[in-house]
């Protein structure tokens, strides 16, 4: 008579070790499969904003586009418009999400289309803000608060802006100059191409042309960030881009060059450095954010 004989409970419990030690070894490679699409999606979104780029400039006689229209182009303009992803929007066409009005941006939902980014999150973002070389020392004066009193989220992308010439002077020799940075490793001077439109300061206008930037296929105008609408003790508009998007897609993100084309850099992109010479000195500089080193 045939006896049938059952698994032991030690030979359950060994098949149940390697099934569990199998899903431990490949768990994290179908995570890491699955953030190598979303970086991709993330970098096909970045080309696309970069023709866009190149569109406007075209259309405007070779100027940038501004990262924000202040007081707008008529009184009852949205704050969408206003961005640079509003002034992108005829070459674009991709639907901006806006919460119903008097909701939060947790109740009202994330960008959509092209201005959305599947990797972005916001405890990666201010991960990256705390890092010793981003803005640790801003984390609770500004960024969290910004972050948790979101009103409307736009984008998950950001533009940089322009420069304060009277602060910064008319470029980052000046900016030395005027003690606004050491021009060392530790303290690197920058100055960003962006472009700025108020309808109410004119004495604030900084248009910038793409003549004047010495190299356009390395010097960033967008990347992984965040252009919104929050409540810092007071609405405040922003736009963040730089060290604060690092951990965006594992430890890097992806930015848009003038030229249009995009990539991702890995690591935090403020700290890729180049020297230069202001006068007799050699001074160091972001090389991705600095368009008048030579």
């Amino acid at each position: 008579m045939a006896r049938l004989r059952g698994f032991t409970l030690i030979e359950l419990l060994v098949v149940i070790a390697i099934i569990a030690i199998l899903a431990a070894i490949l768990f994290p490679v179908f995570a890491q499969a699955r953030e190598k699409a979303r970086t991709t999606q993330c970098l096909s979104n970045s080309r696309q904003i970069g023709t866009a780029i190149q569109m406007y400039a075209q259309d405007y006689d070779e100027a940038i586009v501004p990262w924000y229209v202040g007081g707008g182009d008529y009184p009852t303009q949205p704050i969408w418009e206003r961005f640079w992803i509003g002034r992108l929007w005829p070459y674009i066409r991709t639907e901006v999400n806006r919460p119903p009005a008097g909701q939060l941006y947790v109740e009202g939902g994330r960008p959509r289309g092209m201005y959305a980014c599947p990797s972005w999150s916001a405890d990666r973002y201010l991960k990256a803000v705390l890092e010793p070389d981003c803005y640790p020392n801003d984390y609770n004066s500004f960024y969290r608060p910004a972050i948790e009193g979101l009103v409307e989220l736009f984008s998950h992308y950001a533009s940089v802006f322009q420069m304060d010439l009277d602060t910064y002077g008319p470029d980052h020799c000046s900016a030395l100059e005027r003690g606004r940075c050491g021009g060392t490793n530790q303290d690197p001077c920058y100055y960003f191409p962006g472009s700025f439109i108020s309808r109410t300061r004119p004495e604030r206008n900084r248009t910038n042309y793409l003549a004047n930037i010495r190299r356009p296929a390395e010097t960033i105008l967008t990347g992984d960030g965040i252009s919104a609408l929050s409540n810092v003790g007071g609405l405040v508009v922003w736009t963040s881009i730089g060290c604060e998007s690092r951990y965006i897609h594992q430890d890097g993100s992806n930015f848009t060059f003038l030229d249009g084309h995009a990539k991702f850099i890995p690591r935090n992109s403020e700290r890729y450095l180049m020297v230069t010479r202001c006068g007799n000195r050699d001074v160091v500089v972001m090389k991705y954010y600095t368009y008048t080193a030579e």
